[in-house]
């Protein structure tokens, strides 16, 4: 009898082997590296690697050299850069105009946007410049302002109640300390004038407000253009995408999956013609927590993504920043429902905006050429302990070499792992099924056998 159990053990033991065990991770793409020499080399991800990715902070990825030995790396952003002074014209609306003000309310994205009587000011005049960029990724920071005006239409002015104020919303205002307010005298055949407003302290709100009494006014119909000076400062470098968005059963919704390995700093449409006007709301939900078809997007925000041209020029809306909070590094699968244009027509596009990452590793003696693999789900051995810490905390005195990624190879499909990944744990399971059928099979037949011998 002990030899039947025993037979039937090892029959159940033999089906164990189509388990599959512990191995090295399985990549799905490969991209060469441009040769070159030193010690330690340096390679800016570019968008398909990274789009690749399939765990959040970049472990599926390694550098290995001519004989598949992987190398010692490892990934930070990349360094701000020193952004010389510059200077950039700014939309202006007259205060005096209701028609400038009305646009500008139109084109504010917020419903809580003030009235365009809300914004008047009693007994005084006013201006307010737009610190909006049109091709920069981040605000400007304004050190001071140039107004040029039409000297022949203004024969004296010297503002004394001059008020500068900044604000981001329209609606809460706050005083902006100066250290030049403009101004122009004549004497017979001689002209002073100032055309600058220099701040204390750079400004970096959407807008500006001046404002003044009956002696402000007359700058109102003489001026022609405003410009914005920024001081010299260190700025993240932003990297920009164009990503295409995919439809839905709704023909106003679409949606994209943002990669794991990215986290997105600001986005917009794209506009490739002037006159586009796109309106409506953004929702996003975590892929790993889904409770149902529409139900599980949350936090909705609006929207608002013009390009337009007016009397003032050709205005252009601010990118959107996305919350920064742990639900939106997670939640990446992100949905538009547009309630402008109706129907929905064009190219339904956006540009993605990331911190660009580097990628460091030491080459050393090893033999060439080097490439990178990633792309796999499987877990990833890290680094041993004691070299990373020694990584982050040693910078090698070698120059880091700037070598560039060359052509993606697809090693193998995604969905051939996606579904062994469905099908493995029912196998398991069948296994542990059949297993314990056995074991019960086999109690029975012992429970026979006893009451037959006693």
């Amino acid at each position: 009898m002990f030899k039947k159990i025993l037979k039937v053990i090892v029959i159940a033991c033999g089906l164990l082997p189509i388990i599959p065990q512990a191995a090295e991770p399985e990549f799905h793409y490969e991209a060469p590296l441009t040769e070159a020499q030193g010690t330690v080399r340096s390679v800016e991800l570019p968008w398909f690697v990274l789009a690749h990715l399939l765990q959040a902070n970049q472990p599926d990825l390694q550098v290995v050299n001519a004989k598949n030995e992987v190398m010692v790396s490892w990934i930070k952003p990349s360094e701000a850069v020193e952004l010389p002074a510059e200077e950039r014209n700014l939309n202006f609306f007259r205060g005096d105009d209701p028609t400038q003000v009305g646009l500008l309310l139109q084109l504010e994205p917020s419903s809580n946007a003030p009235k365009l009587e809300q914004l008047a000011l009693a007994d005084r005049h006013y201006l307010i410049i737009q610190n909006s960029p049109i091709s920069e990724q981040q605000r400007f920071n304004l050190q001071s302002l140039n107004l040029q005006w039409d000297s022949s239409h203004l024969a004296q002015w010297l503002p004394k109640t001059l008020t500068v104020e900044s604000s981001d919303d329209l609606q809460h205002w706050q005083p902006v300390s100066t250290t030049k307010l403009p101004y122009l005298l004549k004497e017979q055949t001689l002209s002073v004038e100032n055309r600058s407003i220099e701040f204390a302290q750079p400004v970096n709100a959407r807008f500006l407000r001046l404002s003044g009494q009956t002696d402000f006014a007359p700058i109102l119909s003489s001026l022609q253009s405003v410009t914005g000076l920024a001081p010299r400062q260190n700025q993240q470098r932003l990297s920009w995408k164009t990503i295409e968005l995919l439809s839905t059963d709704n023909p106003q919704q679409f949606h994209y999956s943002i990669p794991p390995s990215v986290v997105i700093e600001q986005w917009r449409m794209h506009l490739e013609q002037v006159g586009e006007v796109y309106a409506g709301e953004l929702a996003s939900r975590n892929p790993e927590e889904r409770y149902g078809a529409d139900r599980d997007y949350a936090y909705p925000s609006n929207f608002l993504d013009y390009r337009l041209e007016s009397d003032l020029g050709e205005l252009r809306a601010p990118a959107q920043i996305p919350p920064a909070d742990w639900y939106y590094q997670q939640a990446l699968d992100w949905r538009w429902s547009f309630s402008q244009p109706v129907p929905f027509k064009g190219r339904a596009a956006v540009e993605l905006a990331w911190k660009p990452l580097e990628l460091q590793f030491i080459s050393g003696k090893d033999p060439g050429p080097f490439r990178l693999l990633y792309g796999s789900r499987d877990p990833i051995k890290p680094l041993d302990t004691a070299l990373a810490e020694s990584v982050k905390t040693k910078p090698f005195n070698a120059q880091a070499v700037k070598v560039e990624v060359g052509a993606e190879r697809q090693l193998k499909p995604l969905e051939a792992q996606a579904s062994y990944k469905q099908w493995l744990p029912y196998l398991l399971w069948g296994v542990l099924l059949v297993a314990v059928a056995l074991l019960l099979w086999m109690a029975r037949q012992l429970w026979r056998d006893f009451n037959k011998s006693t």
